[in-house]
C-alpha cells in the first residue's frame, strides 16, 4: 500500500483550511465586511466628485451606507444559517431575544421608519419634541441630531450645540414642527405705552409698518394654506396684521400679531423696533411706559397730555 503525502507543508494548509467549514465561513464574513467598507468608501468619493451639492453628497453617502449595511448584515446572517428552516428559526429566536433586552432600540427603529413613511420631519425641519428645539440636520436609524435653538439665547436663534435625541420619542412626546408644510408662524410684538400718550397715533405706526412686509409674506402664506388644506382641516380667515389694545396697571399695551418665517422671528421684531422708536421719537406724544414711582396732586386729570416738548420761547425784555 503506498501513501500520498501533501509536497509542501502549503498544500496541507491549504486542504485543512478547505475541510474547515467554521474557518470558510469566517473568511468570507471577513470578505463581506472588507467589501462592505470599501464600497461604502468608494461610494463617498464619487459623491463628492460628481455632485457640487452638499445636501446631495450627505444624502447619497449615507444611502450607500445603509445599503451595504443592510446586505452585509444579511449576507453574513445567510452565511452562518446551514439551512432555510433553520434560518427562520434563528430569526426568530435572535427575535424574541432582542425584543426582550433591546426594546428602547427596537421602538427608534420603528420611529424611524414612522419618520421615514410619514414624513413627520426631515433635514432641514425646524422641531420641537419632548423639550428639545433645534433645526434638524440628520435622522438615522436609532437617532435623530439637532442643531440646538432657544436655551440661554433668544427668540429661537442657534446655541452652537449638538443634541441627539432617540427616535422612540415620537411615540413619547407631541413633536412640533416650525416648517412643514407651513414655514409661517404667528409672533407678538408688545408694547406698553403710559395713558396720557396718544395710543391711537401708535397702534397706527405699528400697524403702518407690519402691513409694509405683510403683502408679500401673506401671498406666499395663503398659497402654501390652501396646499396645506388639502391634507388637514386649516382654514385661516385673516392673515393681515392686528394690533390688541388692552389696559394694565403700567400703562395702555398694544400687542402687533403678525406673520412671519419661522426662522425670521427675532430679525422681524428688531426691524419694527427700530422703526418704531423712531417713530414715536419723531411724534414727541408718545412715551414708553416702564416701572417707576410718581406723585400727582389728587385732582390731576389721569388723561392729561405729555409736557410740551418743544416750549414757546420767551418774549424780549
Amino acid at each position: 500500500m503506498t501513501h500520498q503525502f501533501p509536497s509542501t507543508m502549503q498544500d496541507l494548509d491549504l486542504g485543512a483550511l478547505s475541510q474547515n467549514d467554521v474557518a470558510v465561513k469566517i473568511l468570507v464574513t471577513a470578505a463581506i465586511l472588507l467589501l462592505t467598507a470599501l464600497f461604502v468608501r468608494l461610494a463617498g468619493r464619487l459623491a463628492q466628485r460628481y455632485f457640487d451639492d452638499r445636501g446631495r453628497i450627505y444624502r447619497s453617502t449615507r444611502f450607500s451606507r445603509r445599503v451595504g449595511g443592510f446586505t452585509a448584515a444579511l449576507a453574513v446572517v445567510i452565511i452562518w444559517s446551514p439551512g432555510l428552516g433553520d434560518l427562520w428559526t434563528l430569526l426568530t429566536v435572535v427575535g424574541v431575544g432582542i425584543a426582550i433586552a433591546m426594546r428602547e432600540v427596537l421602538l427608534s427603529v420603528a420611529g424611524w421608519v414612522r419618520i421615514a413613511l410619514l414624513g413627520t420631519w426631515r433635514e432641514g425641519d425646524r422641531l420641537e419634541i419632548g423639550g428639545v428645539k433645534g433645526d434638524v440636520i440628520d435622522v438615522r436609524m436609532l437617532r435623530t441630531t439637532l442643531m440646538e435653538i432657544g436655551g440661554w439665547v433668544d427668540a429661537d436663534q442657534s446655541t452652537g450645540r449638538i443634541v441627539h435625541i432617540p427616535n422612540s420619542w415620537i411615540f413619547e412626546h407631541a413633536a412640533y414642527n416650525y416648517t412643514q408644510s407651513f414655514r409661517f408662524i404667528w409672533n407678538e410684538l408688545r408694547i406698553t405705552i403710559t395713558y396720557r400718550s396718544d395710543w391711537r397715533a401708535a397702534r397706527e405706526f405699528m400697524l403702518h409698518h407690519a402691513e409694509e412686509s405683510a403683502a408679500i409674506v401673506e401671498q406666499q402664506a395663503r398659497a402654501e394654506i390652501n396646499a396645506l388644506s388639502r391634507e388637514f382641516l386649516v382654514h385661516y380667515s385673516a392673515m393681515t396684521p392686528f394690533v390688541y389694545v388692552r389696559m394694565t396697571p403700567n400703562g395702555v399695551e398694544l400687542t402687533l400679531r403678525y406673520l412671519c418665517e419661522a426662522r425670521k422671528r427675532r430679525g422681524s421684531e428688531h426691524a419694527l423696533s427700530v422703526v418704531l422708536l423712531d417713530d414715536f421719537r419723531e411724534h414727541g406724544g408718545i412715551e414708553i411706559a416702564y416701572h417707576m414711582m410718581g406723585m400727582t396732586p389728587p385732582d390731576t386729570p389721569q388723561f392729561d397730555g405729555l409736557p410740551d416738548q418743544h416750549p414757546h420761547s420767551r418774549g424780549k425784555d
